[in-house]
């Protein structure tokens, strides 16, 4: 059936590893590769871990946009239908924002706080060249997860504070595929929408008069309901018959609806304070990516496409360290192992995935009392990977990712504590 199918294997478009997963590109955060879920203490407290917002004094920003490019190449394999060419994605770089806004309050005896904001936690851009040889597989993908949060913490005890409240997941998708063997002919598919999800989250200081603290964040899945429309441009209306099913009828355009679901994220965090200008991070997370075991399309013509994803789960390991290297300058780096949970045997020009290397730096300046700067520089390298099953398109395929962020936060005392 070419009405579909032609743009069923298009999802998803990875911005790292664990399916299409974004880092948090918060300049503190990403400097620290994000490992500081127990190490909040501004308005970024409101995605990263809600109860830091009861730390958070009077009125808090945190601002950032961050630059983020995907450099993926590929090589066909001696064995392969192309052995020796190559290709390479086009420079196509996307501007990923970090904005949240909190306020901390007394609640009775106790700290409290409240916290909004955006960012884009997942999605992705693949642009290959139009003439490649995988084209018939890919030629775009731009997907973009947008997520929008109302969360907000409170101090139990001093030494305890909980958190949590409403996420909404919003994604805008377009899609691109050459139709073989014709190189002018493609089908495109954009499609958009959102749904709800939840967070909770907590930190512990186990023993007041030790800088140690233990931080927990959890974000249940989002399902999202996606639609739009499939188009087919066919220069000529001919295209050669499909070698499965000559039966079959050219493709026509139709409107198209799948569910599409973020998954689960859990950050176990832990931070300590070795000295007194330096404390230490660290971070694991688990991506519940077995929830993303196909993706269902669904034409208002009848026609139901599966796609078998078979994703397991992915697993990160972060390590970060912050330091005050004078009264105004802090500096900060990180690194991270992430564990893709993408099944090798399926991977494809569309799923830039893979276990993953990751490091950072950057650093925050004070210029003055309410005021500071931050920067923040990462860079991820992914593990070869060599694709020599018939199942997708053959090849070696070695991505990079690069990603630039800048930012302040600001804070006043109005109307605090």
């Amino acid at each position: 059936m070419k009405k579909l199918t032609v743009l069923a294997i298009l999802l998803p478009a990875a911005a790292l590893a664990n399916g299409y997963d974004v880092p948090n590109v918060n300049p503190r955060d990403l400097a620290l590769s994000g490992s500081a879920v127990a190490a909040q203490r501004d308005a970024a407290a409101a995605y990263a871990n809600p109860a830091a917002l009861s730390r958070v004094e009077g009125v808090s920003l945190s601002l950032a946009l961050a630059y983020l490019d995907l450099e993926a190449r590929w090589e066909g394999p001696p064995a392969s239908p192309f052995p020796g060419a190559t290709a390479s994605t086009k420079f196509r770089p996307v501007p990923p924002v970090s904005l949240f806004a909190a306020y901390g309050f007394k609640l009775g005896e106790r700290n409290a706080g409240v916290g909004f904001g955006a960012n884009v936690p997942g999605g992705g851009n693949v642009y290959w060249q139009n003439d490649w040889e995988g084209r018939g597989r890919i030629i775009t993908v731009n997907r973009k997860v947008y997520g929008l949060y109302l969360t907000g913490g409170y101090e139990i005890i001093p030494q305890v504070r909980v958190g949590g409240g409403l996420v909404y997941y919003y994604t805008a998708e377009y899609l691109k595929q050459g139709i073989q063997p014709s190189t002018e002919s493609f089908g495109e598919l954009s499609t958009r929408g959102g749904g709800f999800a939840f967070d909770v989250a907590a930190e512990i200081k186990p023993i007041s008069s030790v800088p140690l603290t233990f931080g927990v964040d959890y974000k249940y899945r989002g399902r999202m309901v996606l639609e739009g429309d499939g188009r087919f441009v066919v220069p000529g209306g001919f295209l050669q018959p499909d070698p499965l099913d000559p039966s079959a009828a050219p493709p026509v355009d139709q409107n198209v609806r799948h569910v599409l679901t973020f998954p689960d994220v859990l950050h176990l965090g832990v931070a300590y304070r070795v000295i007194e200008p330096l404390q230490l991070t660290f971070d694991y997370t688990w991506n519940n990516y077995s929830v993303y075991q196909n993706d269902v399309f669904e034409g208002d013509r009848g026609t139901t496409i599966t796609v078998q994803r078979g994703y397991d789960d992915g697993h990160t390991f972060r390590f970060g360290a912050e330091y005050d290297l004078l009264p105004r300058l802090q500096v900060r780096a990180g690194f991270l192992r992430d564990l893709s949970g993408l099944d090798a045997n399926r991977y494809s020009p569309t799923l830039p995935d893979g276990n993953v290397w990751a490091a950072s730096f950057g650093a925050g300046y004070t210029l003055r009392s309410d005021l500071t700067l931050n920067g923040a520089l990462f860079y991820t390298w992914f593990d070869k990977v060599r694709q020599l099953s018939d199942q997708e398109l053959m090849g070696i395929y070695d991505t990079r990712v690069y990603i630039v962020s800048l930012g302040f936060t600001w804070r006043t005392d109005l109307g605090g504590r």
